[in-house]
């Protein structure tokens, strides 16, 4: 079954069973911008294989699966695209033993924390589910420089997950904030809707990814910034050019202030996916052709 919200989304995500589905499609209904981002299809579903493979070109694929659920659907060789090419969610829940985990593992041959990230949730139906999608759909956007997708202590290290499903392992004691923190305290973390930063609310704390990298990778956090104002500056400029052309005001794209546009033209800030999307609705373009003008523009 498959789940329409736009012509050519950012994100495909292929559930493997029906509950995973229905929590899929009741968060496109809480996360108006998550319905325009992606497309969901299941996994397994009365739909021909021929089908499933068609839906997987074009955008990144993300699977979710319950640890709980029969993921021997992951096994069929013919979708064998979809599983190899995508990157895994693999949901728990409280009642979730830690043997299912290992035993999903062993069965799909997929360990690699490069192609598998274990989420733990309250509830699949719970508000939580559509913003870890949103942020998943804003980690795979055009501008991924900063969102961050979840995370979680293991022992005295934080593991971030960020742009492109990239794992930071960072040790809490190179965190001046959070150093000699006890593990109730660092435990107690909430991750932005737009995974925009972490907060530890006890401590009045806020980070974000590229703090993270600072301490992880502080050589090529100077370079990323380095090039992603450069980066902000050029897409700032095609997206004025694209608009002007278009003869479409700042002041007439819906979702977006007209500051907060002439910001990003003049690259004080990023593009983000919503904005985006917002763009693209006013040009009367999906989100993939409205780029391709604006990669044509920066030529």
């Amino acid at each position: 079954m498959t789940t329409k919200t736009m012509k050519q989304p950012l994100v495909g995500f292929y559930s493997t069973s029906p509950r995973i589905a229905h929590a899929c499609r009741s968060a496109v209904k809480r996360n108006k911008s998550l319905a325009r981002l992606a497309v969901i299809h299941e996994l397994g579903h009365a739909v021909a294989t021929h089908e499933v493979i068609r839906h997987a070109q074009g955008f990144e694929i993300v699977v979710l699966s319950h640890a709980d659920d029969d993921h021997f659907v992951l096994t069929d060789s013919r979708i064998e695209t979809v599983v190899s090419g995508g990157f895994h969610l693999l949901f728990t829940e409280p009642a979730t033993h830690p043997d299912q985990v290992a035993q999903w593992m062993r069965t799909t041959n997929i360990r690699s924390e490069n192609r598998l990230h274990v989420i733990k949730v309250d509830d699949l139906e719970a508000p939580q589910m559509s913003q870890l999608l949103g942020r998943v759909c804003s980690a795979l956007g055009p501008d991924v420089s900063g969102s961050i997708i979840d995370a979680y202590l293991a022992g005295d290290t934080l593991l971030v997950r960020g742009p492109r499903h990239r794992m930071l392992h960072v040790p809490v004691s190179s965190v001046p904030a959070l150093r000699g923190q006890p593990p109730a305290v660092l435990r107690n973390f909430e991750i932005d809707p737009d995974g925009s930063f972490i907060y530890w609310p006890s401590l009045d704390v806020h980070l974000g990814w590229n703090q993270f990298l600072q301490v992880v990778v502080p050589g090529e956090l100077r370079r990323a910034q380095q090039r992603s104002t450069d980066f902000n500056e050029r897409y700032g400029a095609a997206i004025r050019r694209v608009r002007e052309a278009a003869g479409i005001l700042q002041s007439r794209v819906d979702g977006l202030t007209e500051r907060q546009l002439r910001r990003i033209e003049q690259g004080e800030c990023r593009a983000t996916s919503a904005a985006i999307v917002a763009l693209a609705n006013a040009h009367g373009l999906d989100a993939n052709a409205y780029m391709e003008k604006l990669t044509k523009a920066m030529q």
